[in-house]
């Protein structure tokens, strides 16, 4: 097709066990370069020696005419693996004091801590509810009782009614929140901690294509 631009190429010199990074450079009339977003075939990292790569770059997606003077370079350099060099593997293992203090404190950050799930902040979730909730309905059954101090006749046995309703919800939101509460610190107390082995810190080698050199990586987890 006239709108792909073709290039076939061999690479020798290297045995059919080897590879070799292959880098395309395209450069415009004014030796600018020119970026390839519509190519396909043998390049880039860890092409196979050999004969008949081949390479297509479709010059219309990328918005080069057809008739525009460039100029085409291939450039390989052997491909060097990734190779680990140093691994330093840590375990940590989160103890059960830290365990039962981070749930008094907030409910379910122990067991989080201690099974790496998240799922048991719930208990936060619950606890702070319940409590929030009983201060809210606490604070209506004092505004109700405060206008039956004042209210006379009927609407007074109805406040006070209110009164009682409303105070009584608190408490149990409360009872609620305490429960939940206990629960939450004996199940921290319990709760079998899981040792977490993670990689502190890797170093490896690989090759880089585009700048024909080598690269030290190093990589940290936590």
């Amino acid at each position: 097709m006239n709108d792909i631009l073709t290039i076939r190429y061999d690479i020798t010199g290297c045995g059919t066990r080897d590879y070799v990074d292959i880098e395309l450079v395209i450069l415009n009339s004014k030796g600018n370069r020119i970026k390839q977003a519509y190519i396909t075939g043998d390049l880039g990292s860890k092409v196979s020696c050999g004969f008949g790569k081949k390479i297509e770059w479709n010059m219309v997606k990328d918005s080069v005419l057809i008739d525009e003077e460039i100029e085409v370079q291939l450039k390989g350099t052997p491909h060097i693996p990734e190779i680990p060099l140093y691994t330093q593997p840590i375990t940590k293992r989160v103890s059960r004091g830290n365990v039962i203090i981070s749930s008094f404190f907030i409910p379910g950050l122990g067991q989080m801590k201690a099974s790496g799930k998240g799922a048991y902040l719930i208990f936060s979730g619950v606890v702070y509810g319940a409590m929030g909730a009983s201060i809210y309905y606490n604070s209506k059954s004092n505004k109700y009782y405060d206008d039956y101090l004042i209210a006379s006749g009927t609407e007074r046995d109805e406040l006070y009614d209110k009164s009682v309703s409303t105070f009584n919800i608190s408490q149990s939101l409360l009872y609620l929140e305490a429960g939940a509460n206990l629960v939450n610190l004996v199940w921290s107390a319990v709760i079998p901690i899981k040792e977490n082995t993670k990689r502190r810190m890797e170093l490896s080698i690989g090759s880089t294509p585009q700048q024909g050199g080598y690269l030290l990586t190093a990589k940290w987890s936590f």
